[in-house]
């Protein structure tokens, strides 16, 4: 029960994680929120794996222990995110945001991926192809915003 209980906390921050970060490409005061259901994501992750440890795969926990990994990350690039707001740097905000609403919508598709019966060629093709796609877009978003003139991070 416990484990449903912290699948559903992940599942539902995710969610929220990837409509406020788009929305806070318009609305840039969301991205505190932003930030605040990437965190809940990703600390109900590593709880959620540890208490099936035992059940799954060995491939299944080294893939799900990446993801738990690939949270940390969206948790710096969420910050940064909001950084770089505060600076006026509209571009790299996109940059940070993208990357985490990439990482989401991949993490989205894995789960389906894992549980399609073709084995680590759907995790693999989804784990490549999905940032690929998401690259692709958002350097033309990219494209479409001014320079930015506030100094780097």
């Amino acid at each position: 029960m416990w484990h449903t209980v912290v699948i559903l906390i992940h599942a539902t921050a995710a969610v929220a994680a990837l409509g406020l970060g788009i929305a806070a490409l318009r609305f840039p005061p969301l991205l505190r929120a932003h930030t605040a259901s990437i965190v809940i994501m990703a600390a109900a992750l590593p709880i959620a794996i540890a208490l099936r440890w035992a059940e799954r795969a060995p491939a299944a926990t080294v893939i799900f222990a990446a993801l738990a990994v690939l949270g940390v990350v969206m948790i710096v690039r969420a910050v940064l995110a909001e950084r770089s707001a505060r600076l006026g740097r509209s571009r790299a905000v996109l940059s940070h945001i993208g990357f985490n609403l990439i990482a989401l919508v991949t993490g989205f598709l894995i789960l389906p991926a894992m549980r399609s019966g073709l084995g680590p060629v759907a995790v693999v093709a989804t784990a490549v192809l999905v940032p690929i796609a998401g690259s692709t877009a958002l350097h033309l978003f990219r494209r479409r915003l001014p320079t930015d003139t506030a100094p780097a991070e």
